[in-house]
């Protein structure tokens, strides 16, 4: 029974040496692999993405405002006006659904009835001259030539 034992105590140390192996590959391993992890550069990363989350943050809390919006709003009433709504925007529109105020106005042309002078036609009145001094159409003093940039 003892060469049993020795061999069960042989395949236990068999078995240690191969833990020991594999742990010592690992830590060779990581080892090499912490050489190449600079920590800054980690923290940078945890920096920004603090950042982001504090971005987000805000941006949830903006789209989640309530703007003062009661509680005691029944969504039957809030329904109701937007039917009523509705309505009346279907009573502003006439023919392919424009509303009325987009509509070409209706009217007559009362212009004939006014009597009013046709709009002058043809050349602008010559300039002519007041105190020495020459005045455009409209009866300012005119601008000699030679001050005009163009």
């Amino acid at each position: 029974m003892q060469g049993g034992a020795f061999f069960v105590l042989w395949l236990e140390v068999a078995a240690y040496l191969r833990e020991m192996s594999a742990l010592k590959s690992a830590n060779k391993e990581l080892k090499g692999m912490m050489k190449t992890v600079k920590i800054q550069e980690i923290d940078n990363l945890q920096d920004d993405m603090m950042d982001l989350m504090e971005v987000s943050n805000e941006i949830q809390e903006s789209l989640g405002r309530s703007y003062n919006v009661p509680d005691d709003i029944d969504e039957e009433d809030l329904m109701g006006e937007l039917d009523a709504l509705e309505a009346d925007m279907s009573l502003e529109t006439e023919g392919e659904g424009v509303p009325s105020y987009l509509q070409p106005d209706n009217e007559p042309d009362y212009s004939d009835e006014l009597n009013l002078p046709s709009a002058p036609i043809g050349h602008a009145i010559p300039a002519r001259k007041v105190n020495n001094q020459v005045e455009d159409e409209f009866g300012l003093p005119q601008v000699p030539r030679a001050s005009l940039r163009g």
